[in-house]
């Protein structure tokens, strides 16, 4: 989610990570939610909004995290979604900034579909197994959200 999802403690612990969370969402600052497929009954993923600005009303950034063996449904976009159309209408937020790796195709898919505009990038601002890679930045206004109608063939599923 823009970095590691969790420490290393975290993993070994995640209770440590729900209290992290729970004290960053008690704060003001971040908003992170857990991504449940119903019919599997567990958690696929989280989603979150790091960075938020109230006097502004504006959130840093959008991120998602799918677990691989659930990707390329739709389900980081469903998620996401809901949790940017939460921001705007029940929040109160008027604009959610977001990044992305340049060769994330998947990510940048996402960003596309949910209305986000590329505003810039961070040239070679990210270097990961040796190779350094741009960072999309990327911002969505109240108005630019699709609706939920627009949204609903992504989310129809078989599963």
């Amino acid at each position: 989610m823009g970095a590691p999802l969790h420490s290393a403690a975290e993993r070994r612990d995640p209770q440590r990570m729900v209290a992290r969370t729970v004290a960053e969402y008690r704060r003001g600052e971040h908003l992170s939610l857990s991504v449940l497929h119903r019919a599997r009954g567990r958690c696929i993923g989280r989603v979150g909004l790091r960075g938020l600005d109230w006097r502004w009303r504006k959130v840093e950034s959008l991120a998602y995290w799918i677990d691989p063996g659930s990707w390329n449904r739709g389900y980081a976009t469903e998620a996401s979604w809901f949790l940017c159309a939460a921001a705007f209408h029940d929040l109160g937020m008027r604009r959610i900034g977001s990044q992305a790796l340049e060769e994330n195709r998947a990510s940048l898919a996402v960003l596309r579909r949910l209305g986000f505009v590329e505003e810039g990038r961070e040239r070679e601002s990210v270097c990961l197994r040796g190779k350094c890679m741009d960072m999309v930045l990327w911002g969505l206004l109240t108005d630019e959200l699709p609706s939920a109608r627009a949204m609903a063939p992504v989310w129809n599923r078989s599963d």
